[in-house]
């Protein structure tokens, strides 16, 4: 089951572009709605574990990050990606060897409830709703996915009660 393309996205909550110096790589974080880029069928899914990690993710299409190229990621289940390897912490800490995108990095834990889940996706479909989504807030920049690997914490329990629920994109082009 495959998210339907919309010709335009509902609009999102904040947006905050990093686009690094002399370099065609710009990453975009914007919070979206719960329906954009829902999970379905295909994702794979973590096993419930806390402070637990999915196993190595090998990428169909390589990911440039800061002058980096990565061929694989981690989703953790504490709310952030990894890119050499699982990370258990719960508490955030600054580790200038290690990259992470860190949207909602906090003590999270899917033994008490909810999904992280994720999959990597090339559908048409799915690309259009990137592109269309990139395009109308950013329409100087030209940009057209080819490639998009989603990660959703769905309703995960926060250690000591409470439930969250948000995406992570990366959109390649």
């Amino acid at each position: 089951m495959q998210p339907e393309a919309r010709a335009s996205p509902e609009p999102f909550c904040e947006l905050v572009s990093l686009a690094e110096p002399e370099s065609s790589f710009s990453l975009i974080l914007f919070l979206v709605p719960t329906n954009f880029l829902a999970s379905g069928a295909g994702d794979r899914v973590n096993p419930p574990a806390e402070d637990g990690s999915s196993d190595v993710i090998f990428l169909q299409q390589p990911f440039k990050y800061f002058g980096r190229t990565y061929n694989q990621i981690f989703v953790n289940n504490n709310g952030y990606l990894t890119f050499t390897e699982p990370l258990s912490a719960y508490n955030p800490t600054l580790d200038s060897a290690r990259d992470i995108v860190a949207p909602l990095w906090t003590r999270l834990d899917n033994r008490r409830g909810g999904t992280v889940s994720y999959r990597e996706d090339t559908s048409n479909a799915v690309l259009a709703q990137v592109t269309a989504a990139v395009n109308q807030y950013f329409p100087n920049i030209p940009f057209a996915a080819t490639s998009a690997f989603v990660a959703t914490w769905d309703s995960v329990a926060y250690h000591n009660g409470g439930g969250v629920r948000f995406t992570v994109i990366f959109d390649y082009q």
